[in-house]
């Protein structure tokens, strides 16, 4: 029974489930067990009942209490009533609550934890503070955790045997997994049991092999560190010479993976060294095939925030990049669903055309040339296909584009408010000034009125005389100082008001920017090649687009911004709009 999605634990004790299966045939569940559930009427602080065929078809999800589901199950069959907690949970939320109850119920082990471990990482972005502290752990136990999910399904099984200890598997799990398996099966077949200090000794300069060191190694020839002794347990697994000094050793890749990994920001906007257990928070961004998002919804995720690139640390890729990834998983997924559920309906067969109703017969028998059922057959079988394309949700980019774009916004805001007709300005004005009264930047927009009408001169401490002023000016010069009034009222107005504004008043960003050298020089080189996409820049260009593209930023920007006959006006980014 897959009662939860989240269950991570390898094995039961089946002592202990036969004697609670025994103990609930006389007692019942005497504690509630913890469920989720999508439906927010279902969910209450207080214990209910439910049945345990609900669990079965998925209606409900448990967090904490698979065991005494299982044994409930055995003892009392699957329409029984168990008592349950139900509640609506986050996925990080979800795991957090069974990790928490299998360790306060019966230890996991340290494979279970570090696989729980990782797929919390992956929920929560990537963010190391964050999953400890959800675990409740230290960040060195989530380190360790983390790093044994390097080691080889035949390491951890040994472990979960009982034939190895954790410290054998951290040793091995630090080395390459092509060799981690015979070092193993020589361990087991050694006449004696290895201890975890010899294992430690014996590792120690196999994992430090120069040979295999991305860094820079001129200095390495001549350091008095560097031998290739060997060790009798791995004289047939390893070859080479080997670094003793392990400090300068490890700096020396940090280092070096750094410098890979800035090597990269030109290019992309989010660069990361992915380490041993971060595998859940990385996957490649696909257009095409079961894991692909769609031609066009990649393009759109090429500018989003979490999209990038990211150097490996794990001992078997050290130092690879890989390039065009997402770092959010779980959008991810979102996405690929998506465009599968398209494409499976795209791929359906379409009703002939005898039984289209008698509105679509009608509108076709008027069209000329499709009066014939194939005719219909073929134009409902397009329509079909062009309603069920996969919706393309736009990217969230990152904190710097925001930045820059609601600099942008509030731009377009003030001097669109200056254009408005009288009414909608007036409406506008009012509008700010009896919901936002506290955002009028008075200083900009006394001095825009005083420019504008001439009244720099005039003596504002007395308001009568000052009034006897304004009354003398042109009714068409007062509009225009309301209409400078109510560009300025947006000072510290929130952007989210500003865009809802902006869209109730129908001011487009078209009418008062376009494109420029600074918009692009804040953009990656994968976010430029993806706006040129967008706007057809790359087509424009023709052959010469590939090769400015792979040259520097500054010409690259400097080419696309110079395209003969191409029309910039109107052609705006996705991500640029409100």
């Amino acid at each position: 029974m897959e009662s939860s999605t989240f269950n991570y634990r390898r094995r039961f004790n089946q002592a202990a489930m036969d004697a609670l299966v025994e103990d609930i045939k006389r007692q019942g569940i005497l504690q509630s067990i913890l469920v989720r559930s999508s439906d927010a009427a279902q969910a209450s602080d207080a214990v209910q009942m439910i049945k345990l065929s609900d669990i079965k078809v998925g209606k409900y999800q448990v967090i904490a209490g698979n065991r005494r589901v299982r044994a409930a199950e055995i003892a009392l069959g699957d329409d029984a009533p168990v008592p349950a907690l139900v509640r609506i949970m986050t996925d990080a939320q979800a795991m957090a609550a069974m990790v928490s109850e299998n360790k306060v119920r019966e230890d996991t082990t340290a494979i279970e934890d570090g696989e729980a471990a990782m797929r919390m990482l992956g929920l929560l972005n990537g963010d190391r503070d964050e999953t400890a502290k959800r675990l409740g752990w230290s960040l060195a136990t989530l380190k360790s955790r983390l790093g044994i999910m390097n080691a080889t399904q035949a390491v951890r099984d040994a472990y979960i045997d009982e034939k190895i200890l954790l410290g054998h598997v951290e040793i091995l799990a630090a080395l390459v997994t092509t060799v981690q398996d015979s070092v193993l099966k020589k361990m087991l077949d050694y006449p004696r049991t290895i201890t975890v200090v010899e294992l430690k000794a014996m590792a120690e300069q196999q994992l430090l092999n120069l040979d295999a060191a991305i860094f820079n190694k001129d200095e390495c020839t001549t350091c008095r560190y560097n031998t290739g002794e060997q060790r009798a347990l791995f004289e047939t697994a390893f070859e080479g010479a080997r670094c003793t000094n392990r400090e300068c050793y490890e700096t020396k890749t940090e280092g070096e993976l750094q410098l890979r990994s800035e090597a990269l920001k030109v290019d992309y906007q989010v660069v990361r060294i992915v380490r041993a257990g971060d595998n859940m928070t990385v996957v490649p961004l696909r257009a095409d095939g079961a894991k692909g998002v769609g031609e066009a919804q990649a393009l759109a995720c090429r500018t989003c925030g979490e999209f990038g690139a990211c150097v490996s640390a794990a001992p078997d890729k050290l130092g690879a990049s890989f390039k065009n990834v997402c770092f959010n998983p779980t959008c991810n997924a979102e996405k690929v669903a998506v465009h599968k559920q398209s494409q499976q309906l795209a791929q359906a067969p379409v009703a002939p055309a005898t039984q289209a109703s008698t509105g679509q017969q009608a509108a076709l028998s008027q069209t000329p040339g499709q009066t014939t059922p194939q005719a219909a057959t073929a134009a409902a079988t397009k329509a079909a296909k062009d309603a069920v394309k996969a919706p393309v949700a736009s990217s969230e980019p990152r904190n710097g584009v925001k930045e820059h774009r609601e600099v942008v916004w509030r731009g377009v805001f003030q001097r669109g408010a200056l254009r408005l007709p009288m009414l909608q300005s007036r409406a506008l004005l009012v509008t700010l000034c009896l919901s936002r009264p506290g955002n009028l930047d008075s200083h900009m927009a006394t001095d825009a009125v005083d420019k504008l009408l001439g009244t720099g001169s005039l003596d504002k401490t007395s308001p009568d005389l000052l009034l006897s002023s304004v009354l003398c000016l042109a009714q068409e010069d007062l509009g225009k100082a309301m209409q400078h009034i109510a560009s300025f009222v947006g000072k510290d107005l929130s952007i989210r008001d500003i865009t809802a504004f902006m869209s109730k008043l129908d001011i487009k960003i078209e009418d008062y920017w376009r494109v420029n050298a600074e918009f692009f020089d804040m953009l990656t080189k994968v976010e430029i090649d993806a706006v040129c996409v967008e706007l057809g820049l790359n087509k424009a260009m023709g052959d010469t687009y590939s090769k400015f593209k792979a040259g520097s930023k500054a010409d690259y920007i400097k080419a696309i911004l110079g395209v003969a006959g191409y029309d910039y006006a109107g052609k705006i980014p996705a991500f640029m709009r409100w």
